[in-house]
């Protein structure tokens, strides 16, 4: 299905757009019509902008993950994975939305096996712990899924990038991903430092590996330091 649509009236009736959008692509997945995903993407976005621009994210939170949760029961993770994205950027500072939003992301993610998106959508729940439940469970539980995701990129990194799906961007160079890596393990040192020194030691020392294969900087330092203060 061939995704067209007035960008002025977008613009002007942004909740319109979403019902007329959402009621395009219901029928077409119905039909197990071909869905653009470029066009749906792009008139997406446009819509959360003028949402945004109008100050009515609050009515586009309600109606995405409406939106987003049907075209799941619909089949389509993909669809509704783009939707909650939209929603996680729209609302930076809302974290309650974000964990509720980026927790079913990350769900879609793991069914669709894409762990780019895994990585991105347990970061943004990490942000989130790192501040109000720090230490948690719920906070090294996230950050082991980071590192997971991490570890499959770094690990099959031209066979990722091969089934990476996105509208926007292309994948970072693998040094990126294995920089992320060393700081995310380090991460987890420091919470399993006070429970489990064996283990915050083994993730420091394959941060160190990476570290080492970049060059020295701020992170080397501090996995050293680290490294000393559990040694004692």
């Amino acid at each position: 299905m061939k995704i067209v649509y007035n960008h002025s009236k977008v613009i002007k009736q942004p909740k319109q757009a979403l019902l007329i959008l959402e009621d395009k692509i219901t029928k077409s997945l119905k039909k197990k019509e071909p869905i653009d995903i470029k066009a749906f993407s792009s008139e997406l976005h446009d819509i959360g902008d003028a949402f945004v621009s109008r100050s009515e994210v609050e009515c586009l939170n309600k109606h995405g993950k409406r939106f987003a949760e049907n075209l799941v029961k619909l089949g389509d993770n993909n669809l509704a994975g783009i939707i909650y994205s939209l929603i996680i950027r729209v609302n930076p500072k809302q974290s309650t939305i974000v964990e509720q939003v980026a927790t079913n992301a990350l769900a879609i993610a793991k069914r669709l096996s894409d762990p780019v998106h895994i990585m991105a959508r347990a970061n943004d729940l990490k942000e989130i712990y790192k501040f109000t439940q720090p230490g948690s469970e719920k906070h090294l539980r996230t950050l082991q899924t980071e590192k997971r995701a991490l570890n499959a990129i770094c690990t099959n990194y031209e066979g990722v990038q091969k089934r990476y799906r996105t509208l926007k961007r292309e994948m970072r160079p693998i040094e990126a991903y294995e920089l992320k890596l060393a700081a995310i393990r380090f991460e987890i040192a420091e919470i399993l430092a006070n429970t489990n020194k064996q283990a915050a030691i083994e993730e420091l020392l394959a941060a160190k590996e990476i570290i080492l294969k970049h060059g020295k900087g701020k992170l080397h330092k501090q996995i050293e330091k680290l490294l000393a203060e559990l040694k004692k």
